[in-house]
């Protein structure tokens, strides 16, 4: 996990926020001890490892061995199994003398969240980097006195969303209005949503994305980071530009399909009204018509005039590329009836989460919707003609295949038959 925070020796990083400080800084511990010696400190009070998490634990009278190597842990003094925190100018003292410093700078009683008092957190003026902790099971737990550190503090702050359920503008302003980095001038900061996992991991994705594009496009100043710690995942986030390609001719259906009925809407209207509610950084409608545009418009999507349609598929493919904003971008023919949300939020996690091309399948066969990264972005510039993004698939040395069990799912419609046969059913 520590790759994705960039940590790199000579690093002073302290933890703040609420829901997995104290793990997070094991887990990079155990990581990083593979490679130098780390020291793991607190400027407020952390629980005691177990003599098999440290080598030694050095308090101010005294010392213990333990049976990890490479893992120092400095503390005051020990009380009730909680390590007191030492000064700052302690730290100082001894930062020579370890590759890696990690300190615990937040307490929040075991909480998932917390609010802060005036003074805190406690961010040693020499940490160069500071890692905020946000915890996804909030969106299980809710405001209550059970999961927030502080409540009554918290519901003075934030009394406008306790009666609603978490959403990504709470998450935003929390996470704007917090006390993360306060007073910290460490170069580097980093939010990690952290509790991606388990039952409700799609949900919590969701959830966390959603508010990572909302942060991004606000122009917050840090690096987000999406993951487990249970898990052990941790990857960056990626902002993906959904392309929707509205520019075909429908030679074979004789008519416009995109404006097609099914379920009362037209096909267009029910891929956007899918897209919407999936969380991307922006969607881009590439067509060539007054209607299109209309459509698009009265979805919030951005809408691009296709003036090459007539020169084939990869047309439309450029000219979202082009045009995006997001470092991800996500092709999908508007013509997928039974496309499901969940199923585009399934392959959305899979592509941040390993940031490779991302392709359903399904009975052996490859679908649509597409993931590709930004690193594929000039060879999809120069595809010409209908060939689309097959070749570049082809050719890729790694691909995130994400099985299906139907794939019904991913029929699109080309022909009045096949169209006749759907509403049909």
């Amino acid at each position: 996990m520590y790759k994705q925070f960039d940590v790199k020796k000579g690093d002073i990083i302290t933890f703040t926020g609420a829901g997995g400080k104290t793990s997070l800084m094991m887990t990079l511990a155990n990581e990083l001890a593979n490679i130098g010696k780390v020291l793991i400190t607190t400027t407020t009070k952390i629980y005691k490892p177990s003599n098999e998490e440290f080598e030694t634990l050095i308090l101010s009278d005294s010392s213990f061995h333990g049976l990890k190597k490479n893992i120092f842990v400095l503390g005051e003094l020990v009380e009730n199994n909680k390590i007191t925190g030492v000064t700052y100018e302690k730290i100082y003292e001894v930062k020579d003398q370890y590759d890696f410093i990690l300190i615990e700078g937040d307490g929040a009683k075991e909480k998932i969240f917390k609010e802060w008092n005036s003074n805190e957190p406690c961010i040693p003026p020499i940490s160069n980097k500071v890692i905020g902790v946000v915890n996804m099971d909030i969106l299980d737990k809710g405001f209550s006195n059970d999961s927030i550190h502080r409540f009554e503090l918290f519901a003075e702050k934030f009394a406008n969303y306790l009666d609603y359920t978490i959403s990504n503008v709470f998450l935003k302003e929390y996470i704007e209005k917090g006390a993360f980095f306060k007073n910290s001038n460490a170069k580097e900061k980093y939010i990690f949503f952290n509790g991606i996992d388990g039952k409700q991991l799609l949900e919590k994705f969701s959830l966390a994305i959603s508010t990572a594009n909302n942060l991004m496009q606000s122009n917050f100043k840090a690096t987000l980071v999406l993951g487990s710690i249970i898990d052990k995942t941790a990857f960056p986030f990626i902002p993906v530009t959904a392309i929707v390609m509205a520019s075909g001719y429908s030679n074979r259906m004789g008519t416009d399909k995109l404006k097609l009925k099914y379920n009362g809407v037209s096909l267009l209207e029910n891929i956007l009204d899918k897209l919407s509610v999936s969380n991307f950084f922006e969607i881009i409608v590439c067509g060539r018509d007054n209607w299109t545009e209309e459509i698009a418009n009265k979805y919030k999507c951005r809408y691009l005039h296709n003036h090459t349609a007539h020169l084939g598929q990869s047309e439309s493919i450029k000219l979202g590329v082009k045009n995006a904003l997001g470092s991800g971008y996500m092709f999908c023919p508007a013509d997928q009836i039974f496309l499901t949300p969940s199923t585009i939020l399934k392959l959305y996690y899979n592509f941040e989460k390993f940031g490779y091309i991302t392709v359903p399948t399904s009975d052996g066969k490859q679908f649509s919707p597409v993931f590709f990264p930004k690193n594929k972005k000039n060879e999809l510039l120069a595809l010409e003609g209908d060939i689309g993004g097959k070749e570049i698939i082809r050719k890729a040395s790694a691909i995130s295949m994400v099985p299906f069990p139907y794939c019904e799912e991913f029929l699109d419609i080309d022909t009045p038959d096949e169209y006749s046969m759907i509403v049909e059913k």
